[in-house]
């Protein structure tokens, strides 16, 4: 009986703990065979076309791209199957430095999950 409680707490906090981390997410992106998708959160087009260019001569097939909020500047955090290179990381900072918190959160709203025009991310030689 003692232990329940203690669980039945946990379990409560774990919907508060997602949406506390959510709340100062922009926008999250999805590379999957070759494919640039808007998961959830805004994005400007121009931003998502600038990005997939960037991915495309990076060669990526599959990761996913949050970009959060840290110390009032968006900031971009990549996870999947193959290292962002050194390089990669540097330009999408580069990139994202553009943008204020704003101009991101005031983009349009896109209609389902795909964005106006899907980027295809195609390799540079």
């Amino acid at each position: 009986m003692g232990f329940l409680v203690p669980a039945l707490l946990l379990l409560l906090c774990v919907p508060l703990v997602v949406s506390m981390m959510r709340a100062s997410e922009l926008f999250l992106l999805r590379i999957e065979g070759g494919e640039l998708r808007r998961i959830r959160g805004r994005i400007p087009q121009r931003l998502l076309d600038d990005l997939a260019e960037i991915l495309g001569r990076a060669g990526l097939e599959s990761m996913e791209l949050r970009c959060v909020i840290e110390d009032g500047r968006p900031r971009m955090y990549g996870g999947g199957d193959h290292e962002v290179p050194r390089e990669v990381r540097q330009q999408i900072r580069n990139t994202l430095g553009q943008w204020q918190v704003a101009a991101i959160r005031q983009a349009p709203k896109p209609h389902g999950s795909r964005l106006s025009s899907t980027p295809r991310i195609t390799p540079h030689d």
